[in-house]
């Protein structure tokens, strides 16, 4: 990400500042994206959940009816490429796997990777280059050239930290709801931890955006958050990794292999389930 921190008069233009930032993110991953190359998707993504948490943060600065039908579009295109990307993570992880156990279902696992990788290709790059597709990137250029801003845009841009505060308290009320319901082992603790993790995302971005006006700590909010992503994402991960292993026919004749799945699902399972270690450890960097 660019340095978003000249300085700024008004909220519009802070927001703005942003907002191009990531526009231009996707613009620029459009044609890549487009012959399938890997290292674009992420980039591409995360400027897209900047986009969509700016406009639920920040939507005021803009036309309503304009924010919601550019953070609907948003919330499509994310999907198409967050199959992609989920599949990039589980690769990397099952790569990673050195059991002796998970060694032997290595194969299986890979072939399920790619299988599943050729259709998420083929759904994203269907969708991108349809008409939505290319409604969604002309929509994009728009907002990064001719922004449809708002009356509230006028406003000082220091206006920007009560945003932030609000979304600071938003994120470490739900890691309380979490915190809570882990404790009573309650079904929904899971689900309420995945919650306070996209409410401190949105925290995060809000933070970026809003450096100019919030100072010199802002860096180390930032660092902060990122150390709370990663606790709250490796819990977030072994769900993910869970829900596909489970989706995994073994083929019969091979009983080594199914032993070796059955063996990691059962490792996955035990993170996937530790939802009061996850809640501890984003405490604990809370502070």
């Amino acid at each position: 990400m660019g340095d978003s921190r000249a300085t700024v008069d008004t909220l519009g233009a802070l927001v703005q500042a942003y907002v191009g930032e990531q526009c231009a993110v996707i613009l620029d991953a459009r044609f890549a994206l487009a012959s399938r190359d890997e290292s674009l998707v992420h980039p591409a993504r995360v400027a897209i959940r900047r986009l969509r948490a700016t406009l639920r943060t920040f939507g005021s600065v803009y036309d309503a009816d304009h924010a919601a039908s550019f953070a609907k579009e948003l919330r499509w295109a994310g999907l198409l490429l967050g199959d992609v990307r989920d599949l990039q993570v589980l690769a990397e992880r099952f790569t990673e796997e050195e059991s002796a156990t998970g060694h032997a279902a290595n194969q299986v696992i890979a072939d399920e990777i790619q299988h599943d990788r050729i259709e998420a290709w083929e759904a994203a790059t269907e969708g991108l280059s349809s008409v939505r597709g290319a409604a969604l990137y002309a929509v994009v250029a728009r907002w990064r050239d001719d922004p449809p801003l708002g009356g509230k845009s006028a406003r000082p841009a220091d206006r920007a930290a009560r945003k932030v505060e609000k979304a600071d308290a938003r994120w470490r009320s739900r890691l309380d709801r979490a915190h809570a319901a882990s404790a009573d082992e309650d079904a929904d603790a899971a689900d309420l931890l995945h919650d306070a993790r996209k409410a401190a995302k949105r925290h995060r971005y809000a933070v970026e955006l809003a450096a100019p006006v919030i100072g010199p700590h802002a860096d180390d909010t930032i660092d902060r958050s990122k150390a709370l992503q990663d606790a709250l994402g490796a819990h977030q991960d072994a769900v993910v990794a869970l829900a596909f292993l489970t989706g995994i026919d073994v083929p019969s004749e091979d009983p080594q292999a199914a032993s070796a799945l059955s063996d990691l699902i059962a490792r996955t399972k035990k993170t996937a389930d530790d939802v009061a270690g996850a809640v501890n450890e984003a405490e604990r960097i809370r502070g």
